[in-house]
């Protein structure tokens, strides 16, 4: 709602290039998907669709399936030595990856077998130790694609299933006095542009829930890829403050 209201505001001038790119989208729509999904209904499967994007991207993974395919497997060993001092269950992991300042490569079980051999009769020791803090920065807002390697990832979803999770959130869903309200933006997005709306909601909601501290002095950017249409913005909460403990009761399991 407050987009829409910032939206009329501050009237612009009709970007003649973007209409021009919608219009050239929608023709490329007709010419490919209109055509082929036809024939897909007819030579596999009824329901199933083509498209300007999808279709390239199908190719792109059958050529990319191929190269696996034609890939020739390498056997090859790694050395793994555990050390621990006596009297301390602090168990230290290394990796073997150099002899005598030579980086080695271990093909077949014999060689590792005769190289494991050798080492563990050495005596080793700690020659330094280094202490360093490093910053990390917050991943970057989702984005379609990263939406769906996470809901695998962590939650073991398709692909399908995590779109129809986003598709219902982003149509709404009845939350008590509200009334029916859209729980996230929409999700077929690749900008990772956040409104500044929602920055300042995040902001507070910091400041609120954590305190001062935990609120960054700077608000971070994070830069969209050359090839982003940046058509909608990031997939987020249309409010920070819809926390999952109070919607759950709204949601089905």
């Amino acid at each position: 709602k407050e987009a829409v209201r910032n939206a009329i505001k501050s009237p612009s001038d009709i970007n003649v290039n973007k209409v021009d790119a919608q219009q050239g989208r929608r023709a490329l729509d007709r010419l490919v998907g209109y055509k082929l999904s036809p024939l897909l209904w007819e030579k596999v499967k009824r329901g199933l669709s083509a498209g300007r994007v999808q279709s390239v991207a199908v190719r792109l993974i059958c050529e990319r399936e191929k190269e696996i395919d034609k890939f020739v497997l390498k056997e090859y060993w790694t050395i793994l030595a555990k050390f621990s001092s006596p009297g301390k269950k602090v168990i230290l992991e290394a990796k073997l990856s150099k002899v005598e300042d030579k980086a080695i490569k271990i093909l077949n079980e014999k060689e590792a077998t005769e190289l494991a051999e050798k080492i563990e009769k050495e005596r080793y020791r700690v020659t330094e130790v280094k202490k360093e803090k490093k910053e990390r920065s917050p991943y970057a807002p989702f984005i379609t694609s990263t939406l769906q390697q996470t809901a695998s990832y962590f939650l073991k979803f398709s692909t399908s299933q995590t779109m129809k999770i986003a598709q219902d959130l982003y149509e709404g869903q009845d939350v008590g006095k509200e009334g029916r309200i859209g729980l996230i933006t929409y999700m077929r997005t690749d900008s990772v542009r956040v409104a500044k709306e929602a920055q300042l909601e995040a902001r507070n909601y910091l400041k609120k829930e954590l305190g001062q501290e935990f609120v960054p002095a700077k608000i971070p950017f994070y830069k969209n890829k050359k090839s982003s249409q940046d058509a909608h913005e990031a997939i987020r909460p249309t409010s920070i403050f819809r926390t999952p403990d109070k919607m759950k009761k709204y949601l089905p399991t």
